[in-house]
Order: C-alpha cells, then sequence, then structure tokens
C-alpha cells in the first residue's frame, strides 16, 4: 500500500505542461488586457499594454510551434 501512496503522490512530468502553462499565459495577458484597455489611461498603463501586447504574441507564436 506504501509504494501505492508513494507512486500517486510523486510529481510527474506532464507531456502536455508546456501547452498547459502557455494557455495559462495567454488567458492571463489577455485578462490583464482588458483589465487595463488596450490604450490605457496613462502613459504606465499604455505601456504595459504595448508589452503585453508584444508577450501575447510571443505566447502564441510558441503555442503554434508546440502544435506543430
Amino acid at each position: 500500500m506504501q509504494e501505492l501512496i508513494q507512486n500517486y503522490s510523486l510529481a510527474r512530468p506532464h507531456p502536455d505542461q508546456g501547452h498547459t502553462r502557455l494557455l495559462e499565459e495567454i488567458a492571463y495577458l489577455e485578462a490583464r488586457l482588458v483589465a487595463i484597455g488596450q490604450t490605457g489611461d496613462c502613459a504606465y498603463e499604455r505601456s504595459l499594454a504595448r508589452s503585453y501586447t508584444e508577450l501575447l504574441r510571443a505566447r502564441r507564436r510558441q503555442l503554434a510551434d508546440i502544435r506543430n
């Protein structure tokens, strides 16, 4: 029984872990863009929006690479 417990309690790398992580990051970045708006109210928010947009593009490219 102890072996069974140890087997199920060990962290195992999932083959789709990178895919899942990218989807989580994309969802986070999209939510942040919605929260601050595409244009933002001030220079700081506009800068964040540009950074998030670039990160979002990069994550989507990475996701496309994984799918291919």
